[in-house]
């Protein structure tokens, strides 16, 4: 004769077993539910910081490399001497002519010395003035509020055109409208013909807190101070690779292409300065997936304590009932029904206490939406993936702590466990 086991008396003999022992339980369960809420607490704030930065590259551009000339060494009849790098605006057409690797590349000049005096009818501030091309807009991220962008006509004609940023907007015409408008920069007039959209929290740095000119209007208002012993110098080359996968081969192509115009040795990294924004972000995301490795085994800990934790007092329920199970097996349970009833009551209290812990951390995440976080930081962020994961975890974590007492209790031998007094 077989006893079958329905599952809603499992259910029914568990909740009676944790309600019997409310302190012993609640105690155990607190340690799953602890170790689960860690585990995804821990992997929402990894993930918010990956996603804060991204973003914050996202605002900068993406898949950009910025050179600056600097010292060159070599070597004369006179013996050793240091020379200055300066680069032009022929070098972006020498790179894009003889390194295939290379999409595109934007000559820039700031102003030289310090910020330009920029008045309008109503105000006027000291800010930043940029000299650029056309595709400087395609390469940086520069969001169009109203208006356009430096052109081609604004090139070739040398117009006396600028872009500006929001807090420019702020500053000049304060909640009014910019393009249209004229303004005045060291007292040379102006038209706004675009506005840029306010981007992240920068407030008046960045891009928010420059204006854009054609770099052909710049190079006859603001020259560079080398202007006159090297035409078309300017401060700056900025340069985007076909994809991100070649960047490395690009830059080593155009690092020969320059090595070949100005005569220096294209391994020698002295000559010039170089931001490759694709290896930052590579390092970024080395030092993310060892955050995530770090905190996912913090959170996989606690979870593992906590499993033990019920493991152990599947163990005691098991030694409490041991007359039961002998009387059981007696009347013709088998071992299959006696490790399912002890594998299902490990799995409900595990469940029930893992599902109570990712509730309450997804809840937790959710209240750090409502504080506003430091730039480059969003709040903890649970995704699906992490969803997944942490039910994964703690499936595994259910079967391993709940497996071990239900094959215990499942070999008792019936003789012996009727024999057995507690």
């Amino acid at each position: 004769m077989r006893v079958y086991v329905h599952p809603f008396d499992v259910f029914r003999q568990t909740f009676q077993d944790l309600w019997a022992h409310k302190l012993r339980s609640l105690l155990t369960m607190f340690g799953i539910t602890w170790g689960v809420m860690s585990l995804l607490l821990l992997g929402a704030v990894g993930e918010g910081f990956r996603e804060g930065q991204r973003r914050e590259m996202a605002q900068f551009g993406e898949n950009m490399i910025f050179l600056w000339g600097a010292r060159i060494s070599s070597a004369g009849g006179g013996g050793p001497t240091e020379r200055w790098l300066m680069f032009t605006r022929d070098d972006c057409r020498l790179i894009l002519e003889r390194a295939p690797l290379v999409r595109s590349c934007s000559p820039t000049q700031p102003n030289w010395g310090g910020n330009i005096r920029a008045e309008s009818a109503l105000n006027n501030a000291a800010l930043p003035v940029i000299g650029v091309l056309p595709n400087f807009h395609d390469i940086r991220f520069t969001p169009l509020a109203e208006g356009r962008f430096i052109n081609e006509g604004d090139i070739a004609e040398g117009r006396r055109v600028v872009v500006i940023g929001d807090f420019v907007r702020q500053q000049l015409f304060g909640m009014g409208r910019a393009v249209g408008n004229q303004i005045r920069l060291n007292q040379v007039p102006f038209e706004v013909v675009g506005r840029l959209a306010s981007i992240g929290r920068e407030a008046r740095r960045g891009t928010n807190g420059q204006m854009f000119i054609p770099l052909e209007t710049m190079a006859r208002y603001f020259p560079h101070p080398r202007a006159g012993t090297i035409p078309g110098a300017v401060s700056q080359l900025i340069m985007q690779p076909l994809n991100p996968d070649v960047h490395k081969q690009a830059m080593e192509q155009y690092h020969e292409v320059l090595a070949r115009r100005y005569d220096f040795n294209p391994k020698d990294r002295d000559a010039f300065d170089e931001w490759d924004t694709m290896e930052g972000a590579r390092r970024v995301n080395t030092i993310f997936r060892a955050m995530d490795f770090f905190l996912g085994s913090v959170g996989i800990v606690t979870l593992a304590l906590g499993a033990m934790g019920v493991m152990n007092i599947m163990l005691v329920a098991v030694s409490e009932r041991t007359h039961e199970i002998g009387i059981r097996k007696a009347l013709g349970a088998t071992y299959r029904d006696i490790l399912l009833q002890f594998l299902m009551e490990g799995l409900t209290m595990t469940a029930l206490s893992g599902g109570a812990g990712l509730l309450i951390g997804w809840g937790i995440s959710k209240a750090l939406e409502r504080i506003e976080m430091p730039e480059g930081f969003l709040p903890p962020t649970v995704t699906w993936s992490l969803g997944l994961l942490a039910f994964a975890v703690l499936g595994v974590v259910a079967l391993a702590a709940a497996l071990v007492p239900a094959r215990r209790a499942a070999l008792l031998a019936p003789a012996d466990a009727i024999r057995f007094e507690v």
